[in-house]
């Protein structure tokens, strides 16, 4: 197995834990002291029992934004549980891609395993927006168009049944076992529900759908999905009945269900209307040309290439030909934005030009655009974060004082935890009085864990030593998460966290002992963690 732990690392310390939060600072000592990480997960995995009651998993769940007024849950699993739990799952994953539908057919789009050891990846580079382009050249022979997605779908895959088709896949080893024994920890012993946000939860998630893939694919329909999102083509709006029916009868067999909400049967005109934007066909309406040209480029820079360089300057010059800042301000003025048009634009920001950055960045953190711009307020902090560091100082104040407002307005967006994270993420690189007196409220007032724990780090960066030695009294009564953090603290009380460290070094576990002889190795060549 420690081939498929190696993997698991790899990916991690690549593209991160999940797609979700920020990601946690474990994946930089998943590459420093990758060897000894293995070590840890090779005893796990030798006595998998015993390694949960020593060391059990707290899975973090917060509330992510969908739209303007919807939710769903994201999973942060303990980073080396999660580097486990992947590696297991990577370790079935070639069988798993083996009993899809074929890529060739262009039916399934989403998550297409495909192992790149110089990447660290798992999957194609198929996009949702692939799976679009590819439904309007159906729709373009048919005579309507059935939309749907399945309800609430991450959250209700059976775990019985989805032990049963990972037997299927592999009968001879106790992996599929050891993945529902997880599955049902890391969803409080619920039996049913994937964790929201990383890998194998996706590649687990394609499984669960094949059977229903299969079922559209022996009666001649023709479809196309993209993870939970169907859209099926037909000739005449009573076949697409019959078919919607078909659907919701084979996703019951597994306890699934559609969204009425979301169910719509249309002409295919009107469908091709709803997505001009991504037909490359002329169109008339300049801002609509450029809105188009900025959803034909792929904003997806793997910086990990050999090519890196001529990439990233591709990218660079095609975005520059592209009024991002015009389509941006467009959005903003809209009651609704198109969301897909507007996270592009969001992520082509790190390709401008110094000068547009900043004007990108006034235009996303204004006030008053905030919340036109709410439902990719996450992708607004990712990309804010990509350029903070490049920006002049008068580009870096206008972020701190635009997010360092959001509070003293009590703007809602501070009232969900997950934009929480990511605020006090870029908050966390400059040292401000504002900020600190921040920082010691938010540590006082709220109960999320990873929040604590970022905001000890930044303490720890800041020198805060008087905060962190009345931290120090509060050690046995802080979780994983934060108790990581504060070990790594430890390291900036000088002889008094020299003696702390000592004195406790009996209540630290395997996971703790590994990141206190990491953190010393950072500290002696003067690397500090980052949020």
């Amino acid at each position: 197995m420690r081939q498929y732990f190696n993997k698991a690392l790899l990916n991690i310390i690549k593209h991160g834990d999940t797609d979700i939060f920020p990601f946690p600072f474990e994946r930089y000592l998943f590459e420093e002291k990758n060897k000894e990480t293995l070590d840890i997960l090779e005893k796990i995995h030798a006595n998998l029992d015993t390694a949960l009651s020593e060391s059990p998993p707290l899975t973090l769940v917060k509330l992510s934004p969908v739209g303007y007024f919807g939710f769903r849950q994201g999973t942060m699993i303990e980073p080396f549980w999660n580097a486990y739990f992947l590696g297991l799952v990577i370790s079935l994953a070639e069988k798993i891609e083996n009993t899809r539908i074929k890529e060739i057919e262009k039916k399934v789009f989403s998550y297409r395993y495909e192992w790149n050891d110089e990447k660290g990846s798992l999957f194609k580079d198929t996009t949702w927006i692939s799976y679009k382009k590819q439904c309007i050249e159906y729709s373009k022979s048919s005579g309507f168009v059935l939309q749907t997605d399945v309800s609430n779908f991450y959250p209700r895959v059976n775990h019985h049944k989805l032990e049963n088709e990972l037997k299927r896949v592999d009968g001879i080893t106790d992996t599929p076992k050891r993945i529902i024994k997880l599955l049902s920890v890391f969803s409080g012993t619920i039996s049913y529900g994937l964790p929201v946000g990383g890998p194998a939860s996706r590649i687990l998630a394609e499984l669960a759908l094949n059977h229903t893939d299969y079922h559209l694919k022996s009666r001649a329909i023709k479809f196309c999905r993209y993870a939970d999102d169907y859209t099926i083509f037909c000739d005449t709006e009573s076949e697409a009945y019959k078919i919607l029916i078909l659907l919701s009868e084979k996703l019951a067999n597994d306890q699934l269900s559609l969204q009425k909400g979301k169910t719509k049967i249309m002409s295919s005109t009107e469908y091709q209307d709803i997505h001009q934007f991504l037909d490359p066909k002329p169109v008339e309406d300049e801002v609509s040309e450029e809105e188009q040209k900025l959803l034909n480029i792929s904003i997806r820079f793997d910086p990990y290439s050999a090519t890196a360089v001529d990439d990233y300057e591709a990218l660079k010059d095609a975005v520059r030909e592209i009024d991002i800042i015009g389509i941006l301000s467009k959005e903003v003025n809209k009651t609704k934005i198109d969301q897909t048009v507007t996270k592009q634009a969001i992520n082509s920001v790190k390709a401008l030009t110094e000068e547009n950055q900043v004007q990108a960045v006034k235009i996303l953190l204004d006030q008053d655009n905030l919340t036109t711009l709410s439902p990719v307020f996450t992708t607004i902090m990712r990309s804010v974060r990509s350029v903070y560091d490049d920006l002049s100082d008068e580009g870096k104040d206008i972020i701190d004082s635009s997010l360092l407002e959001l509070f003293k307005t009590e703007n809602y967006l501070t009232k969900i935890e997950l934009n929480l994270n990511y605020i006090v993420q870029i908050l966390s690189i400059r040292h401000s009085h504002a900020k600190e007196e921040l920082f010691v409220k938010l540590f006082d007032t709220e109960t999320n864990h990873f929040l604590k724990r970022q905001i000890i780090v930044a303490m720890t960066n800041w020198g805060s030593h008087y905060w962190l030695v009345d931290i120090k009294h509060q050690f046995t009564t802080l979780t994983t998460w934060e108790r990581r953090a504060f070990i790594y603290a430890s390291f900036y009380l000088g002889d008094e966290g020299k003696h702390w460290r000592a004195s406790n070094k009996s209540l630290f576990s395997k996971e703790e002992l590994l990141v206190r002889d990491w953190c010393s190795a950072r500290k002696t060549s003067n690397k500090p963690i980052l949020v």
